[in-house]
């Protein structure tokens, strides 16, 4: 018929990608066995799976898991580990098989296990991909050590914010890995990039960031609503540079910053964590946010400022929230679509002194 391969034709009948055609020929030499090209059979490698995928117990995915397991193994122990995976396909969807076939294979083969780790970390990769709505694409692939790393440094921050934290989980991971990020970047422990500490640089013009119009851009080209700019810079240092009108730079300030290491530890010993009414987030996940905000020339004094964690940082910049400090401490006033009244509220999450007189 003029293909070059089984694959190529069956991906050209069909329709499908190549990588799924050679699969599925894998699959069938695999659970049927083929012949030579004088005419001699060979018996099919896997008759048991054969069997249960005829029989509907067992899907393709299943027989992958099965097949890729066996290939790996010497011969000595195809059958008995077939039968022992297609008993398990019964019980376990195809990732949990693949985990008790790693298992399988760490006590006959545990060389080779280890050769294989070594090899996926080799074959591990990250990419951020731009979409045509602005939205950054995550594609990647890491080792199952390497992902335990990762997962055991965001699973503290992908917590929900409190009972009234609707969140899907996906997105809580996400703003999990951000929040990461952002410690790592305070933490002063990263290397220097370009002769500098790593540090979000955004341009944009004051005029811009007081009225709220326009876009700032970040030094990767991401284009930035003021309205967050304002809310990064809340707690950030800032770095005024002058333009003349061609744009080029006359005169670089000073890095000043906003928030003394004093003035966060008077806030950390009142607000003791986000001060949003029910957030039990602990200081060392929160923001110093002005009250006031800083382009509105808002004053950077623990009288003026709070403790917010990033959820809660971001709804007050987005949301009719307000904040009133009474007797010292913040209350909160909510938009007239959570409390009609409108009734200014507290934390009490991290004061058990003003819940039981002590």
């Amino acid at each position: 018929m003029g293909a070059y391969s089984t694959a190529s034709l069956l991906r050209d009948t069909v329709r499908i990608t190549l990588a799924d055609a050679r699969r599925r020929v894998a699959d069938a030499n695999a659970l049927f066995g083929s012949t030579t090209l004088t005419g001699q059979p060979i018996e099919a490698q896997l008759p048991v799976a054969a069997q249960a995928l005829a029989a509907g117990v067992i899907s393709r995915d299943h027989v992958q898991v099965v097949r890729t397991t066996i290939d790996t193994l010497p011969a000595e122990h195809h059958a008995e580990v077939e039968q022992l995976l297609v008993d398990e396909a019964e019980h376990f969807d195809p990732v949990k098989l693949s985990k008790l076939a790693t298992r399988t294979r760490a006590h006959l083969q545990p060389e080779q296990v280890v050769l294989d780790e070594q090899a996926a970390r080799k074959r591990m990769e990250f990419s951020m991909i731009e979409d045509i709505d602005g939205m950054i694409m995550l594609r990647g692939r890491l080792s199952p050590e390497c992902a335990e790393v990762l997962k055991a440094a965001l699973s503290p921050l992908a917590k929900p914010a409190g009972k009234d934290d609707d969140r899907s989980a996906a997105r809580r991971w996400a703003e999990a890995l951000i929040e990461l990020a952002h410690r790592m970047l305070n933490s002063d422990t990263l290397p220097q990039d370009g002769g500098r500490r790593p540090h979000l640089a955004i341009t944009i013009s004051y005029e811009q960031l007081r009225d709220q119009i326009g876009l700032g851009r970040g030094d990767f080209s991401a284009m930035i609503t003021p309205q967050t700019i304002r809310q990064i810079a809340c707690d950030a240092d800032i770095t005024p540079i002058v333009l003349n009108s061609e744009g080029q730079p006359l005169d670089v300030g000073r890095e000043q910053r906003l928030v003394t290491q004093h003035i966060r530890a008077a806030l950390i010993a009142r607000d003791k964590g986000c001060s949003f009414p029910g957030c039990d987030r602990p200081p060392e996940w929160t923001d110093a946010h002005h009250i006031i905000p800083w382009i509105e020339d808002g004053i950077t004094s623990v009288e003026l400022m709070t403790l917010l964690c990033r959820f809660h940082h971001t709804i007050i910049h987005e949301q009719d929230w307000e904040i009133v400090m009474r007797d010292g401490f913040p209350y909160y006033i909510p938009p007239v679509w959570v409390d009609p009244q409108r009734k200014a509220v507290r934390n009490t999450m991290h004061h058990v002194d003003m819940l039981t007189g002590t």
